[in-house]
C-alpha cells in the first residue's frame, strides 16, 4: 500500500511489521498471563482510550478474569520548557490491584509518575502491560510487566495507533519504508 506524505511531495510503502494474527496471538498470550496473575483478585484496569483502544478492547475480551475498567484523562501543559503532566479518574483504587494498560512504553517517565501516583492514592499494586515496549528510548528504571513486542523501530500505527490522524483502523502494526 503507497502513502503519500504532505502535499504529495514524498511516496512511502506501508511496511507491515507486526501481522494482525500475530498481534491476536500475543493479546491471547498476554490475557493468560494476565489471568493467572489475577486469579481469585479483585482487578481494575486503567487506561487512557485515546492511545490503546484497540488494544484494551481485544485485551478486555481475552481475559478470563473479571475487571473494573476505569479510564485516565491525562493533561500535558508545558511552560518555559517544563513540561507538566496531570492523569485523572473518577475510580476509587483504595486497595485495589491496578493493571496499567498503555500502548507504547518509550521514556517510562509519565507511566513511572503516574504509577506512583496510582500507588499514592491507595491502590494496593500498580503493574504495566504495553503493547510496545521500546526500551532503547527509557529514561527511568522501569520494565513493563507484560508487554506484546519489544520493539526498536522509530514509529510504529496501524491498530488503533495513527500516524498523522490516519491508519488507525489497519488491523496490523506498520511502519513507513521510504520509496526512491
Amino acid at each position: 500500500m503507497q502513502f503519500f506524505g504532505e502535499k504529495g511531495l514524498s511516496v512511502a510503502e506501508i511496511k507491515e511489521v507486526y501481522s494482525a494474527a500475530h498481534i491476536a496471538d500475543r493479546v491471547q498470550n498476554l490475557a493468560a498471563e494476565i489471568a493467572h496473575a489475577y486469579e481469585g483478585r479483585d482487578l481494575t484496569i486503567l487506561s487512557a482510550p485515546e492511545e490503546s483502544f484497540v488494544f484494551l478492547a481485544d485485551l478486555l475480551r481475552a481475559l478470563s478474569v473479571p475487571v473494573r475498567t476505569a479510564f485516565l484523562r491525562s493533561k500535558h501543559n508545558s511552560l518555559a520548557g517544563v513540561q507538566d503532566i496531570s492523569f485523572t479518574t473518577d475510580t476509587d483504587l483504595t486497595r485495589r490491584d491496578v493493571l496499567l494498560v498503555e500502548s507504547v512504553l518509550e521514556t517510562g517517565v509519565p507511566q513511572e509518575y503516574l504509577m506512583k501516583q496510582l500507588l499514592a492514592r491507595g491502590a494496593a499494586t500498580v503493574r504495566l502491560c504495553v503493547l510496545l515496549d521500546k526500551p532503547d528510548s527509557r529514561r527511568v528504571e522501569l520494565k513493563p510487566d507484560w508487554r506484546a513486542f519489544e520493539t526498536g523501530e522509530d514509529f510504529l500505527f496501524g491498530y488503533g495507533l495513527g500516524f498523522q490522524g490516519r491508519f488507525h483502523e489497519l488491523p496490523f502494526l506498520a511502519t513507513l519504508e521510504k520509496q526512491e
